[in-house]
């Protein structure tokens, strides 16, 4: 389309400047698939990242504490509260996540506080940590670092975010991964002086009330072939909105370009049924034979039939045309 030969009624300048424009839309065309084949090389070591906010009912999160030890006693109160409750055990974590922790227990608190401070009373606590997220589903911790000294108060600051990320790899773009999700609470804490003998505390206080939703994306080969051949569409419209449609061309580059220079047996043969069926050869034997007007219209209503135009329908005309002479005899 962007290499059409030049029409003899066409101005020169007019041909000019279709060439000029046919240039530059290959040059974008070339542009274009450098660049959609450089991010598919690049994702293939490297993810991209698309961060959104994580929009859902803040009152129906949890955030789940495990907490490892023996004889546990554990009790919370929120910011706006003055007395202290005993700590809910949270619900048991999809089989996928499960790990067999003898002593450890694992309970739940409402997320949307702006302080939640746990007591935990108990001279053998081996590790506190953040166990992860309920929303609609169980997001387990990216990591299970520990935050407490014991019989000390740690003040835990955290800002959660839920990263999607493709944990089995996939085939080097041919195909995407299984995705798993997993939530990093991001955290940093603060510690007092001052000890409480069989007392561990736990002050949680997230920096901000929005949750973060990072995923991880990678350009796969079915999307990269699906831009490029969307922006050869674009250009090849906006090539006919400016110059028109170019010639319809029943013939493909096998045809026209494989068999003159690899397969010049199937270019005999591909010649020699052309002309055997062709005689004569429409618009190119022109008046240099004694063909009568019949045989060359004919010849070319062969061409149309076979390459360019669907007959079946006015086939079926003709059939119903019959029909209708034998019921008008009867």
């Amino acid at each position: 389309m962007f290499a059409e030969n030049k029409r003899s009624t066409e101005p020169f300048s007019f041909i000019i400047l279709k060439k000029i424009c046919s240039f530059l839309f290959i040059i974008a065309l070339i542009f274009y698939i450098y660049n959609q084949f450089s991010q598919f090389s690049e994702s293939i070591s490297k993810p991209n990242l698309i961060i959104s906010k994580f929009n859902f009912d803040l009152s129906k999160i949890n955030i789940t504490i495990g907490i490892c030890g023996s004889n546990v006693n554990c009790s919370y109160k929120y910011s706006e509260s003055n007395e202290y409750e005993n700590c809910t055990v949270t619900n048991e974590v999809p089989i996928e996540y499960f790990l067999n922790s003898p002593g450890c227990y694992r309970y739940s608190f409402r997320y949307n506080h702006i302080r939640t401070e746990i007591a935990i009373l108990s001279p053998n606590i081996t590790s506190a940590y953040l166990d992860g997220l309920e929303i609609d589903k169980y997001y387990p911790p990216e990591l299970n670092p520990i935050h407490y000294l014991k019989e000390q108060t740690t003040v835990i600051y955290y800002s959660p975010t839920i990263i999607k990320r493709i944990s089995n790899r996939y085939a080097y773009g041919l195909a995407d991964g299984e995705g798993k999700e997993y939530v990093n609470f991001n955290i940093h804490t603060d510690t007092s002086d001052l000890k409480i003998p069989n007392e561990t505390t736990l002050i949680l206080r997230p920096t901000s009330q929005d949750i973060y939703y990072q995923e991880e994306t990678y350009n796969i080969l079915g999307s990269t072939i699906s831009n490029i051949g969307g922006f050869f569409s674009s250009l090849s419209g906006i090539s006919v909105f400016l110059f028109g449609a170019s010639k319809l061309a029943p013939w493909g580059f096998l045809q026209t370009r494989v068999f003159n220079c690899l397969c010049t047996r199937y270019r005999r043969k591909l010649i020699r049924k052309l002309k055997s069926k062709y005689e004569p050869i429409p618009f190119v034997s022109g008046r240099t034979k004694n063909y009568t007007l019949e045989e060359r219209v004919q010849s070319i209503e062969n061409l149309l039939e076979e390459y360019y135009l669907d007959t079946d329908f006015l086939n079926l005309l003709l059939e119903d045309n019959k029909d209708n002479k034998v019921d008008d005899k009867v």
